[in-house]
C-alpha cells in the first residue's frame, strides 16, 4: 500500500493510504467552503514521485491536475462545458486563478478521481485528460512546491 501526503494552505497536513481516507479529508475541506488547492503526493526516497492537485471549496467546479506517468494533465469530466471565467483557489495561501479549460469537472467527480489515484497508484481512467490545458502561472507557485 502506498502512502500519500496531503497538504493544503501551507499548514494543513495528513497522511492517507486508502481511498476512504482521502475522500473523507477532501469532503471535509470542501464543506469548509473556502476554495483551496490540496496536494495529494506520493513520495519515494523522500522525493515527490507523482500525485495530483485538486481544487476544493467551490460549490460547482473543481480541478484535478495529475503529475506522473504516462502523462500529466487536467481531468476533464465528459459532458461538462467550460466554466464562464477563471476560478480563484488559494494555493499555499496565495490566490491562484484556474482557467475554464482547467475546471471542467465537478467536485464530486474530482474527489472520485483522487480516490481512484490513491486506490490504484496509477493515473485514473475514469475521466479524460487534457495535457494541453495551461498550468498556473509560474509566479503563483509557492517556494515550497515540490514540483519546482
Amino acid at each position: 500500500m502506498t502512502t500519500y501526503e496531503v497538504t493544503w494552505l501551507g499548514t494543513g497536513h495528513a497522511l492517507v493510504e486508502t481511498p476512504d481516507e482521502v475522500e473523507a479529508l477532501l469532503i471535509s475541506l470542501h464543506e469548509a467552503g473556502q476554495p483551496v488547492v490540496v496536494d495529494v503526493f506520493r513520495y519515494r526516497d523522500e522525493s515527490p514521485a507523482g500525485g495530483a492537485q485538486v481544487g476544493v471549496g467551490h460549490p460547482e467546479r473543481s480541478f484535478v491536475l495529475y503529475f506522473g506517468q504516462p502523462e500529466g494533465g487536467y481531468a476533464v469530466e465528459p459532458g461538462i462545458p467550460a466554466w464562464d471565467g477563471d476560478i480563484e483557489f488559494s494555493y499555499g495561501g496565495q490566490a491562484t486563478d484556474y482557467h475554464p479549460a482547467e475546471t471542467k469537472i465537478t467536485p464530486a467527480r474530482a474527489f472520485k478521481v483522487v480516490c481512484e489515484l490513491v486506490g490504484t497508484d496509477e493515473r485514473p481512467t475514469s475521466v479524460n485528460w487534457d495535457e494541453q490545458a495551461t498550468e498556473p502561472d509560474a509566479e503563483s507557485v509557492t517556494a515550497d512546491d515540490p514540483w519546482t
